[in-house]
C-alpha cells in the first residue's frame, strides 16, 4: 500500500468521523435554533395526552384566561405543532386574545392555520387580529372565515367546537372535540374536550366535516354519521325529531341497574321534551337519574323529577355556569358486562340543534381512565350546585 494511498483512507476515516459526529451535535442544536427562530414554537419530543380535558371556571378571565384548563392544552398543542403541518378549527365565538396570538405565531413560523366561526364573532378584536394576519381568502392555506352555516341543509349555523392538527410534536393525527366556545366568557363556564390521537380515520371524518363546513366541495352530508371503531360520530345536521340519533341511543338502553348523568347547558323545546320523557321511563323502571342543567324548560323538570330523577341548576353564585353538553352513560348489557359511555360534543338537547352544524360523540369508555375523571368532576358539579341551593 502506498503511503499516499493510506494517508487518504485516513483522512476519509477522519472526515467520516468529523461528518457523524457534526450529525449528532447538529440535532439538538438544531431544534433550539428552530425555537429560538420561532417565537412560541416548544420543540424537541412531544407526545400528546389523549383523553378528557375538563374545565373548571377561573377566577379572573381578563388575567387567568389562558390558565383554564381546556384553554391551556390547547395552547400546549398550538405551541408544538411544528412549521409544515395544519391546525384547523370550528368554534361558535372567538374572542380570547392568548388562542389568535398563539395561532398567528404558528402561522408565521409556517403552520397553516384554517378557522371557522360563527358570524357573532364578528366584532371580537381577536378576529379583527386574525383577518389582518392570515387573511380571509378560503384558497389560501391559511385563513379565518366567518361562516353563516354549512352547504348541508337550509338554515345552518356554526355551533360546533373542534380543533385538528395534522401532527402535534411526535403525534399525528390529533382531534380536541367537545363543549368550549374560544371565548372570554368561555373561561368562567365547565365544558369538556376529548383528545383523540393517531387514529387517521377518526381524523379524517373531521378533516371530511371541516372541508363541509368551509364550502370548498359539495358536502358529504346531511346526516354525516361515521363510525370508528367503537365509537360513533353524528356531524348534524341531518335528523328530525323522529330519527334523532341521541333519543335512539338512550331509548336502546335497559333500564334496571342503569346510571344516567346529564350535564346539559340546554334542555328544551319538543326535541328535550321527547329526550325528558325517554329518560323518566328509564327512571320509572329502575335507571338512577341525575341532571344538571343550565336552561331547562320547566315542563321537563316536572316530568323528570315526577320519575324520581335529581334535577339540579347550573348557574352559581359567582356567575360561573355548565357549558357542557354531556350525557354519562353506565349499563348492564345482556352477557353481564358492565358498559360505559361518554356522549359529548356541541349538541344541545333541544330542537334548535337539529339544523344547526353540530357535534355529538359516543366514545367506548368501559377501559377508559377517562371516565372517572368525568365522574369525579360530575360529582363536583353537582355538589356545588347543592351547597349553592340549587
Amino acid at each position: 500500500m502506498s503511503i499516499s494511498g493510506a494517508v487518504r483512507r485516513t483522512l476519509g476515516a477522519v472526515l467520516a468521523l468529523v461528518l457523524v459526529a457534526g450529525c449528532s451535535l447538529a440535532g439538538p442544536r438544531d431544534e433550539a435554533d428552530r425555537s429560538e427562530e420561532h417565537p412560541g414554537y416548544v420543540a424537541g419530543p412531544y407526545v400528546v395526552r389523549t383523553g378528557a380535558v375538563l374545565g373548571t371556571p377561573v377566577a379572573d378571565t381578563e388575567t387567568q384566561a389562558a390558565e383554564h384548563p381546556v384553554v391551556a392544552r390547547l395552547l400546549e398543542l398550538i405551541a408544538h405543532t411544528p412549521p409544515g403541518e395544519r391546525i384547523r378549527i370550528i368554534t361558535r365565538s372567538f374572542s380570547l386574545h392568548p388562542v389568535a396570538d398563539a395561532l398567528v405565531l404558528a402561522h408565521q413560523r409556517g403552520v397553516d392555520v384554517q378557522i371557522i366561526a360563527n358570524p357573532i364573532s364578528r366584532d371580537f378584536r381577536a378576529v379583527a387580529k386574525m383577518e389582518k394576519e392570515i387573511g380571509t381568502d378560503r384558497s389560501k392555506d391559511s385563513f379565518i372565515h366567518l361562516s353563516r352555516g354549512s352547504r348541508r341543509g337550509p338554515g345552518t349555523a356554526v355551533h360546533q367546537k373542534t380543533w385538528t392538527f395534522t401532527r402535534v410534536g411526535d403525534s399525528r393525527h390529533v382531534v380536541m372535540a367537545g363543549s368550549a366556545n374560544l371565548s372570554y366568557y368561555s373561561t368562567q363556564q365547565y365544558s369538556d374536550m376529548y383528545v383523540f390521537a393517531g387514529r387517521a380515520r377518526l381524523w379524517r371524518a373531521f378533516d371530511e366535516d371541516f372541508r363541509d363546513q368551509v364550502g370548498r366541495r359539495d358536502p358529504v352530508g346531511p346526516g354525516y354519521a361515521p363510525r370508528v371503531g367503537e365509537d360513533q360520530l353524528w356531524f348534524f345536521p341531518g335528523w328530525d325529531e323522529d330519527t334523532d340519533p341521541l333519543q335512539a341511543l338512550i331509548r336502546d338502553l335497559p333500564a334496571r341497574g342503569t346510571v344516567l348523568r346529564f350535564a346539559m347547558y340546554a334542555w328544551h323545546s319538543d326535541r328535550g321534551r321527547r329526550l325528558a320523557e325517554l329518560v323518566a321511563a328509564k327512571a320509572r323502571a329502575g335507571a338512577e337519574v341525575q341532571v344538571i342543567s343550565l336552561h331547562i324548560g320547566q315542563e321537563i323538570v316536572r316530568t323528570l323529577e315526577a320519575a324520581g330523577a335529581q334535577v339540579h341548576g347550573a348557574k352559581f353564585d359567582n356567575g360561573n355556569d355548565v357549558h357542557s353538553k354531556l350525557s354519562l352513560l353506565a349499563w348492564t348489557g345482556p352477557d353481564g358486562v358492565r358498559h360505559r359511555r361518554i356522549v359529548t360534543g356541541s349538541d344541545n338537547f333541544g330542537s334548535d340543534s337539529l339544523p344547526r352544524d353540530e357535534l355529538a360523540m359516543s366514545i367506548a369508555a368501559d377501559r377508559d381512565p377517562s371516565w372517572r375523571a368525568y365522574v369525579r368532576w360530575y360529582d363536583a358539579m353537582i355538589a356545588r350546585a347543592v351547597g349553592e341551593g340549587h
